[in-house]
């Protein structure tokens, strides 16, 4: 990918590749700090995603740095306000993963929040799905 990054903070990164219509957020490994935190990350991750114009690309959601966290009250917050802010909008979503641990927790967050998305451990596969149609 010819990547232009957008943001960055503590926690993500942004990159965009304009020629593939193509949106990467990239998880940092720094854990988020509390609950009552996400609220902040997630509003200026949002607000860059926005900036880009979401309908026009498809977002590469790169988990694979990030650390592992599925505690209820975690998951409960990430699926009612900031999940929806992250990956809504855009005109298909992918998520890269680690672990076939990973694919199935996202599996889990698909069941529940309705928002369709390929998940996988091979980016190929993701920028390929990502990509076609365009």
């Amino acid at each position: 990918m010819t990547d232009k990054q957008v943001f960055q903070d503590e926690y993500f990164t942004v990159l965009v590749d304009e020629r593939r219509g193509v949106v990467r957020t990239v998880r940092s490994s720094t854990p988020f700090p509390s609950l009552e935190d996400l609220g902040g990350i997630f509003a200026r991750l949002g607000d860059a995603l926005d900036a880009l114009g979401r309908s026009r690309y498809g977002l590469l959601a790169d988990l694979r740095a990030g650390p592992g966290r599925n505690d209820p009250e975690f998951e409960i917050v990430m699926e009612q306000r900031h999940r929806p802010r992250w990956v809504g909008g855009f005109r298909k979503v992918g998520v890269l993963v680690r672990s076939t641990v990973g694919v199935m927790q996202i599996q889990r967050h698909a069941r529940s929040d309705g928002f369709e998305r390929m998940i996988s451990k091979d980016e190929d596969e993701l920028l390929t799905y990502l990509t076609e149609d365009i």
